[in-house]
C-alpha cells in the first residue's frame, strides 16, 4: 500500500508539472507604429529609445532612409509618442491594439492539437506534423519523409522530398526558421498540399517534371513557444550562455548562424541577449547543422533551387546579404527568375513584390541560409522569399483569413519562376 500511496503522489506531483507551463503573453493596448527614420542623426536617436522606454523593435535597424516597427505599452505611449514628436520622426500607428490583432490569427483553441489540416487558421507543431506524416501514408510511392535533426529541446524536425520520376532535378523549400514567421509555413504547407493534389496543368508539370525536398517548420521548438507563451518570439529556444536583468538570455537568430561569411553584418548580431544574435559562433545551433547535413547528403547538382520562406515585406530576396556592393556571378540570370516570381504573383490580387540582393534592396545581414546555400553549396539558383503584408499595417500578424490569398500569389509565383529558370537552363 505503501508503494502504491508514493506512486500516486509522484503521479500528482508530476501532473501539477506537467499541467503547469507560464501564461501567455498578452498585449492588450499595445500600439504598433511605423517609425521613418531619414538620417544618421535621427538613426542615432532611434536607438536610444530603448534606453528610457520600454519600445520593443520589431524589425532589424539597419540604416536611415528606411522604415521600422515598434511596439509600445498603453502606460508608455504618451511618452514615446512625446519623445518621438521632440525628436522630430515622421511616424504613423499601425495598429491600435495588438491583442486584438494578435486574437485574429490564433486558432480558436490554442490547446487542441491534432486537428484536421486547413488554411483558415495557423497550426501548432503537431498539426502540421500529423499532416505531413499523412502525406507520407498516403502518397507512398511518392513521398519519402525524413528526420533531418532535432531541436534543442528534442523535437524532431522533418522533411518529406517528393519525387514522381528518377532523373528529375530538386526544388528545395524551407519556412518557419523563425518563429514569429506564422505565414511563412502556412503558405509552403498549403503550396505543397496543393502540389500533391495537381489539380491544373500547371501544377502537374511542377510535380512530374521536379522533385521537392521540403521542411515546413525548421524551429519546432521556437514555433510552441509562440503558441503557448511568446507570440513575438523570433529565435530558437538553446540558452545563449548570457544572461541580463530579466534572467537567462534563450536563442539564436538561426538565419543569421549560417557558416557563410558568418558575423560580418547585421544589427545587434553580436548581442547575445537581443532578437538578432547570430550566435558565438556559425553552426553552433543543433537545428542549422541538420539542416547544413540534410542539403549536403543530396548528390551535388541535384537541388537547382532553394526557397527559404520568411515574412515580410513582399521581396524576392537574393545573395548576397553581407554585402552591397559584391553580387553573385549570375546576378542578373537569379534577376530574370526572381522577376518571373513576382510578376506571376502580382496577376491574382495585385501584391507587388521587389526583386533584388537582400543587402542591397533590403538590409545587410551574415549567415543567412541563402547565401550558404549559394556560396557554400553552390545552388545556382537561391532567394529569400518575404511574404505579405508590405510593412503598411500588419507585419508580422497577418491574420489567418489571408492565408488562402498569399498561398495562391506564390503558388502563381512559383509557376512562373520556374518556367523562367527552366528557359534559363537552370535544370540541366
Amino acid at each position: 500500500m505503501k508503494i502504491f500511496a508514493v506512486l500516486a503522489i509522484a503521479a500528482a506531483v508530476l501532473g501539477l508539472t506537467t499541467a503547469f507551463k507560464p501564461p501567455a503573453a498578452r498585449y492588450d493596448d499595445f500600439k504598433v507604429y511605423k517609425v521613418h527614420v531619414k538620417d544618421d542623426q535621427q538613426l542615432a536617436e532611434f536607438k536610444k529609445l530603448a534606453n528610457n522606454i520600454p519600445v520593443r523593435f520589431l524589425n532589424d535597424i539597419s540604416g536611415p532612409g528606411r522604415s521600422y516597427d515598434l511596439a509600445i505599452d498603453p502606460a508608455n505611449e504618451k511618452a514615446l509618442e512625446d519623445q518621438m514628436q521632440y525628436l522630430e520622426f515622421n511616424y504613423e500607428r499601425t495598429i491600435d491594439d495588438l491583442q486584438e490583432v494578435l486574437e485574429q490569427s490564433m486558432p480558436a483553441n490554442v490547446e487542441s492539437v491534432n486537428a484536421t489540416m486547413t488554411w483558415t487558421k495557423y497550426h501548432q507543431l503537431a498539426d502540421i506534423y500529423d499532416w505531413l506524416d499523412n502525406l507520407a501514408i498516403e502518397n507512398m510511392f511518392t513521398v519519402t519523409p525524413f528526420i533531418i535533426g532535432k531541436s534543442y529541446e528534442g523535437r524532431p524536425i522533418k522533411a518529406v522530398r517528393i519525387s514522381t520520376k528518377p532523373g528529375n532535378k530538386a526544388i528545395f523549400i524551407e519556412s518557419n526558421i523563425h518563429a514569429i514567421e506564422w505565414i511563412s509555413s502556412a503558405t509552403t504547407t498549403c503550396f505543397i498540399n496543393n502540389l500533391l493534389k495537381a489539380e491544373t496543368k500547371e501544377m502537374r508539370m511542377l510535380l512530374r517534371s521536379y522533385d521537392w525536398i521540403y521542411v515546413p517548420v525548421l524551429n519546432p521548438d521556437g514555433l510552441e513557444y509562440t503558441h503557448n507563451v511568446e507570440r513575438l518570439w523570433r529565435k530558437n529556444r538553446k540558452p545563449t550562455g548570457f544572461s541580463n536583468s530579466s534572467g537567462i538570455c534563450y536563442g539564436t537568430d538561426m538565419n543569421r548562424n549560417f557558416d557563410f561569411k558568418w558575423g560580418g553584418a547585421g544589427y545587434n548580431i553580436d548581442v547575445p541577449c537581443d532578437h538578432w544574435y547570430g550566435g558565438a559562433v556559425p553552426d553552433s545551433e543543433p537545428e542549422v547543422l541538420a539542416l547544413e547535413n540534410f542539403v549536403s547528403a543530396f548528390p551535388r547538382n541535384y537541388i537547382r533551387m532553394y526557397l527559404a520562406f520568411h515574412s515580410y515585406g513582399n521581396f524576392v530576396l537574393l545573395p548576397y546579404g553581407h554585402t552591397n556592393e559584391e553580387f553573385p556571378t549570375n546576378y542578373n540570370q537569379m534577376m530574370r527568375i526572381a522577376n518571373a516570381f513576382a510578376a506571376g504573383a502580382k496577376v491574382k490580387y495585385g501584391t507587388e513584390f521587389k526583386s533584388g540582393a537582400s543587402g542591397l534592396l533590403n538590409y545587410p545581414v551574415s549567415g543567412s541560409a541563402k547565401d550558404w546555400a549559394y556560396g557554400v553549396k553552390k545552388i545556382p539558383f537561391t532567394a529569400t522569399i518575404e511574404l505579405r503584408d508590405d510593412g503598411s499595417k500588419y507585419g508580422f500578424f497577418l491574420p489567418a483569413s489571408q492565408i488562402v490569398e498569399v498561398c495562391a500569389e506564390v503558388t502563381d509565383g512559383i509557376i512562373e519562376m520556374v518556367k523562367q529558370a527552366r528557359k534559363e537552363g537552370l535544370f540541366k
